[in-house]
């Protein structure tokens, strides 16, 4: 038995990978700073009348009401606006409805609030994250090629401390919801690969003794 040969490396990789690029599909705003929430509503495929009417309710992350059940100002041809200012950095989930007395439409989404009102979308400008994530996954291939898993499981200690110091100080020194996607990710390939490789190092060494 040979310690995850390199298409399971590979299958774990692609999986774990998909988990920040979900995440990072959001609206973003930043904490502390006066913001237009900007909306648009459409009716029965048209249009509303000038009586269509749009409400809004926000949560804070906790699930607690930040704004609830608040009437959008109409700016004309089916848009409106709230103004507000988010007190707090985390994902707020929104609700939204509109209703202009015959037809009537809702929706919910997410307003991911940053310390910089942006997500982080690269690691290439931070050189710990580089330099572990590549010792990392240079540590498991090498490990998985050569029939080593020793190696493998320093490799996935790599990843774990990867993914803790994603946690802590995110990208540039900015946490938001995609850096801690990017991080669990990390802690997830850490913990995969670590358990693999203690797996087959405790059975080789067994089999040694046989």
């Amino acid at each position: 038995m040979k310690f995850m040969n390199m298409k399971t490396i590979v299958m774990v990789l692609v999986l774990l990978m998909v988990m920040p690029l979900v995440l990072a599909d959001t609206e973003t705003y930043k904490v502390n700073q006066l913001t237009d929430l900007k909306f648009t509503c459409t009716l029965n495929d048209a249009i509303p009348s000038a009586a269509a009417t749009y409400n809004i309710t926000i949560n804070y992350p906790n699930g607690s009401a930040f704004i609830d059940n608040k009437a959008a100002t109409a700016l004309g041809n089916g848009a409106f606006n709230y103004t507000t200012t988010f007190k707090q950095t985390g994902l707020h989930k929104v609700q939204m409805f509109c209703w202009d007395t015959t037809y009537s439409y809702s929706n919910e989404g997410n307003y991911d609030i940053t310390p910089t009102g942006k997500i982080q979308t690269s690691i290439f400008n931070n050189p710990i994250l580089i330099f572990l994530g590549i010792l990392g996954l240079g540590l498991v291939i090498f490990g998985a090629a050569k029939g080593i898993p020793w190696f493998g499981f320093i490799g996935s200690i790599m990843f774990l401390l990867l993914g803790i110091y994603t946690m802590i100080y995110g990208f540039n020194n900015t946490t938001d919801l995609y850096t801690r996607g990017v991080a669990i990710t990390f802690l997830g390939m850490g913990i995969i690969f670590m358990f693999a490789s203690a797996y087959e190092w405790l059975y080789s060494e067994g089999s040694e003794y046989e």
